[in-house]
């Protein structure tokens, strides 16, 4: 049976990653994968490391986990490709996704990982909108999509 997956992608990059459920808080990506498709303005951490940062996505279904009650990870410790999970109030969620080393000790719910052969695409994604966000500051926009399976 194939695992899990969807997709992130940034087509102003023409680049995107695949992402599948980690062993632990599953029922987050299950969750996620009802709310699909969504896609929210790319930003990144910059004071905390390098970290893609996705704020205020749109999420279409009712949060059925208690968050605090979630197996947390320090993002600085975690592999690279893993995505963290915070919801605020409303219907949308905050994400981020390390690419590289993050320097602030913070722990977070997290839910999903970047698979192993697209994260060099990840860290050059990340690189990109680094870039963009220091220099060039244009929109780049990452979606979220569900993979037929």
């Amino acid at each position: 049976m194939a695992k899990k997956q969807f997709l992130m992608k940034w087509s102003a990059l023409g680049k995107q990653v695949r992402v599948e459920p980690i062993e632990h808080n599953q029922e987050i990506f299950s969750w996620f994968l009802k709310n699909l498709p969504t896609s929210c303005l790319q930003t990144v951490t910059v004071v905390a490391g390098k970290s893609l940062f996705m704020l205020n996505l749109p999420m279409s279904q009712e949060c059925t986990w208690i968050q605090e009650e979630c197996p947390l990870e320090n993002i600085v410790d975690m592999p690279e490709g893993r995505l963290t999970f915070f919801m605020t109030t409303g219907n949308v969620a905050n994400l981020s996704c390390k690419f590289d080393d993050v320097t602030e000790p913070m722990s977070y719910v997290t839910w999903a990982e970047v698979v192993e052969e697209d994260k060099p695409i990840l860290r050059e994604v990340g690189n990109q909108v680094w870039e963009n966000t220091i220099s060039e500051k244009k929109p780049i926009y990452v979606e979220f999509l569900g993979v037929e399976e």
